[in-house]
């Protein structure tokens, strides 16, 4: 027996077990996965980091991406409509000091806004915040607010659903080859080009200014029952373990009518999980500290932080966490697996990963396989030896 199947006898042990249940029934759905297109060779579908123009698995570096100088910010688009199946869009917002976005609405655009780096103000439905790197905020349709960078390098991820956010940036600003925005740049960004946007994407600008009150300090750790606007101070959220694994929900279904989860995944250095895709819902991985080996169809690769990896539905794929400490947060759309983490993994008032590692239950799933968007298709590397 190996060192990792020693160290984690609970997940290998069922691992074995479920792969000699559904070994025969999934080796047939994975012929029909591939038949179905899934066998994709990402690293040659963006070579240079370009973004693909179609629905297929890719991965995006850190720091590339379809690029802008929006006022005082680069803003790197690392997903798409068009390579989303018009799912969702992404990008990552880079600026320093004074850079921001005026007071503006969506109408039909759930975003959501995560901050990587620096300091933020946030103007959130008549709040004022101070954000921090791991903070989190949801923004649903019809949702007043702005921003404000404070640091000197700030970034921030912004994640939203369908298609129609993401002209915003190419109406605001122009394409850009560098990563970092220039040492002087005016921030401003002029009335014409706000109305330009407003005629090409889903934003409605205010006339009038956020407001001058004091930001408070993001200190929320609860995640609201219902959709609303809300704030998640860092390491906050719904937690569960499973393994030596933590998973925290930033966002759960019921606060985006179920459109997407947003989910935390850390842990220590481990094996592979077991190979597997899903039906009807889509998998997005963004590295933020750390590294990870990710089995995406026929190609491995690594994924170091700021990395992004996009996995459509129908993509065989399982993830290894390779450092001491690594993190990363997925974000799925539709959010209808959602009860597989509840099934899978128990509640968890600790806020780092646990050091004795918990079962790993997958009697539990296989008890609700047939209600859970879930095709697995082999036990992790260790437990085959």
């Amino acid at each position: 027996m190996s060192y990792e199947s020693k160290k984690r006898p609970g997940l290998l042990g069922a691992a074995m077990a479920l792969t000699m249940v559904l070994g025969p029934i999934q080796a047939a759905q994975a012929q029909d996965a591939q038949k179905a297109g899934t066998g994709i060779d990402i690293q040659k579908v963006v070579p240079e980091g370009k973004l693909p123009g179609q629905q297929v698995p890719y991965y995006i570096r850190s720091g590339e991406g379809e690029r802008y100088l929006v006022g005082g910010m680069v803003a790197a688009m690392i997903a798409r409509g068009e390579d989303t199946g018009e799912l969702f869009e992404a990008a990552i917002l880079t600026g320093g000091r004074n850079a921001s976005l005026p007071l503006h609405t969506h109408a039909r655009t759930h975003e959501a806004l995560y901050i990587l780096d620096g300091e933020v103000e946030l103007w959130l439905g008549g709040k004022h915040y101070l954000m921090i790197r791991g903070d989190y905020a949801s923004i649903p349709q019809g949702t007043p607010h702005a921003l404000k960078m404070l640091g000197h390098r700030t970034q921030i991820l912004s994640w939203n659903t369908g298609k129609e956010l993401g002209p915003l940036y190419k109406a605001l600003g122009q394409p850009f080859a560098g990563h970092v925005q220039p040492e002087k740049v005016n921030p401003e960004i002029s009335k014409e080009l706000l109305k330009k946007a407003e005629a090409s994407a889903d934003v409605r600008f205010e006339s009038k200014a956020p407001g001058k009150s004091t930001p408070q300090r993001v200190r929320n750790g609860v995640i609201p029952d219902k959709k609303v606007p809300y704030v998640l101070a860092s390491g906050e959220g719904q937690r569960m373990v499973a393994g030596d694994q933590l998973f925290s929900f930033l966002g759960d279904q019921q606060v985006s009518d179920g459109k997407f989860i947003a989910v935390m995944t850390e842990g220590p250095a481990g094996p592979m999980i077991p190979a597997h895709y899903h039906e009807k819902h889509t998998e997005n991985f963004f590295c933020l500290d750390g590294s990870m080996t990710m089995r995406v169809n026929n190609e491995t690769l690594t994924m170091y932080p700021g990395d992004f990896a996009h996995v459509p539905a129908r993509t065989i794929h399982a993830y290894q966490l390779n450092n001491h400490y690594t993190r990363f947060i997925g974000f799925l759309t539709p959010g209808l697996f959602e009860p597989f983490f509840r099934t899978l993994g128990d509640k968890y008032d600790g806020y780092v990963y646990p050091q004795t590692p918990y079962p790993f239950r997958f009697d539990r799933v296989l008890a609700k396989l047939n209600e859970l968007d879930l095709k697995v298709l082999e036990a992790p590397p260790a437990a085959q030896k």
